[in-house]
């Protein structure tokens, strides 16, 4: 957004950063980065939008008591099962019409 690349990137990055909603601000944006470059009279990017709200640092609240905290009787030492092989697998062999009511035509052939 355009906060974001004008307050917080352009704070950490030396240099100027600058943001365009669209190909045509980025046009406008590159002739007058130009015409400041070639010396043009009266020639300036336009000034940073600042937020219209300020930011607000949340804090998590402090946990002032576990009263009442109990464990559920889920079991956390289940066996994970190994998944029986890694990666892609090629099958042959299957016939064509046991899988080509599966397959969507339009995309296929797009």
């Amino acid at each position: 957004t355009r906060a974001y690349v004008e307050q917080d990137l352009h704070a950490i990055y030396e240099g100027e950063v600058r943001y365009a909603r669209d190909a045509f601000e980025g046009l406008r944006l590159m002739d007058a980065l130009m015409g400041i470059k070639r010396g043009v009279p009266g020639a300036s990017l336009p000034e940073l939008k600042q937020r219209r709200h300020r930011r607000v640092e949340l804090e998590a609240p402090v946990p002032t008591e576990r009263l009442g905290q109990v464990r559920s009787d889920v079991a956390v030492d289940n066996r994970v099962p190994a998944p029986p092989f890694w990666g892609d697998r090629i099958v042959k062999g299957v016939p064509f019409a046991d899988y080509a009511s599966w397959l969507d035509e339009d995309a296929l052939f797009k």
